[in-house]
């Protein structure tokens, strides 16, 4: 049997006692060539099916990196979910990756099993062809083996899935197939077939293939069929809630009201160009982009909060409310978005909604310095000078502080 041969019809018939023989003579080279990529895909498998040896297989591959980069955090989830009766090996390997791994990889490796006894568990109604659930169980699991975030990702059985599911007419598996077919994540690129599967999607009111057909539209003006589809399937996504949709529909209403990168270190406010600043509170546009942000941020989007931000700040669809763009501002800088930090940094500096305060803005210069945004440097200095060598101290262990709590809260 050789990796070709490993279709998913193959392994669903084959007894996992044989599957898992097989795999470790590929692994070893027992008796055949070496073929760790096969070992891989078969433990994969089985170790979806509650297969403890090929957990424990899968452990000691990620630990080596065999077929793969080197992962202790994955190799001692494989452990924990081989450890067991059956599986003996894997308490001493579940000991040793303890004492080096951190308590944030611990947690890692917990919040990834949580993660595969999902996908165990659509395996099996995706299995049984009586349990109702069967075809959206294809297509979930599909997405997940996609993705691989915390499952090992499998394109090819991925793949299978999904088309399975496609020709029984599944949105969702319509969805993840068109966007592999877009971005030729495990498929050759094919816009046609990633049209004609997210299509197929949309018209099952999918808000995601909504969005993402009109990202392709966009990248390929010669398959626009009418003027205004775009726009149209933008609508439709943010009608159906999808933040990224709403976004996205913010930008195109607000077109070129944004005002220009300024010149951080002079003394002046925030200013608008282009159209004429009388109109720019009231126009239709940018109401409607304000609504479209708003809708977006109030679902947590650290994109769309900043840009509310920015449409208080500078009046856009709104009166210009400084104290209700610090806010947007906040809640978006709190998710790590560098260019709030920055702008929250530059209303302390220059006193518009708040009180002036030249502590805060260092402090918050510094955060969005240390989160890579380039304009950030020069007045995180500037300010550094108007303050004394206690005052940096104490504001650097603040900006430390955050930042740490930051990491903490992604890798949660």
């Amino acid at each position: 049997m050789k990796l070709s041969d490993l279709s998913l019809d193959t392994l669903l018939k084959q007894e996992p006692g044989v599957l898992y023989e097989q795999a470790l003579r590929w692994r070893h080279g027992d008796g055949l060539v070496t073929d760790l990529h096969s070992a891989r895909r078969v433990f994969g498998f089985l170790a979806l099916c509650r297969h403890s040896g090929a957990r424990y297989q899968l452990g000691v591959m990620n630990l080596r990196g065999e077929a793969g980069v080197k992962d202790k955090v994955r190799a001692l989830m494989w452990f924990r979910l081989a450890q067991g009766r059956d599986e003996p090996r894997a308490a001493s390997q579940i000991t040793m990756l303890s004492e080096e791994l951190t308590g944030l990889d611990a947690r890692r490796a917990l919040k990834m099993m949580v993660e595969v006894k999902k996908a165990v568990n659509l395996l099996l109604a995706a299995r049984n062809p009586d349990d109702e659930g069967t075809v959206p169980a294809m297509a979930a699991l599909g997405a997940q083996l996609l993705a691989g975030v915390d499952v090992d990702q499998d394109t090819s059985m991925a793949l299978e899935w999904l088309q399975r599911a496609t020709q029984l007419n599944n949105s969702d598996a319509q969805y993840h197939l068109g966007l592999a077919y877009a971005t030729a994540n495990g498929v050759r690129k094919n816009t046609t077939e990633a049209v004609l599967l997210l299509q197929l999607s949309s018209e099952q009111y999918h808000r995601e293939a909504r969005y993402h057909w009109a990202k392709l539209l966009e990248q390929h003006p010669k398959l626009i069929q009418a003027k205004g589809q775009v726009r149209h399937l933008y609508e439709s996504s943010a009608k159906l809630g999808y933040a990224p949709a709403q976004l996205r529909l913010g930008y195109l209403l607000r077109g070129e009201w944004i005002a220009p990168p300024q010149n951080v270190l002079a003394d002046e406010p925030i200013t608008i160009h282009k159209k004429t600043a009388f109109k720019r509170h009231n126009d239709p546009d940018l109401i409607s982009a304000l609504k479209y942000f708003t809708r977006a941020a109030e679902q947590g989007n650290a994109d769309a909060q900043f840009e509310v931000g920015q449409m208080y700040a500078q009046g856009l669809g709104t009166a210009q409310l400084f104290e209700e763009a610090l806010r947007w501002y906040e809640l978006s800088a709190r998710q790590g978005h560098a260019k709030a930090q920055f702008n929250i940094a530059f209303l302390y500096a220059y006193g518009q909604g708040v009180d002036q305060d030249m502590l805060k803005a260092y402090e918050w210069y510094r955060i969005s310095h240390l989160c890579a945004y380039p304009l950030a440097k020069k007045p995180m200095e500037y300010t550094a000078k108007k303050l004394s060598l206690g005052e940096i101290e104490m504001a650097d262990w603040r900006v430390d502080s955050f930042i740490y709590n930051l990491t903490e809260r992604k890798d949660n």
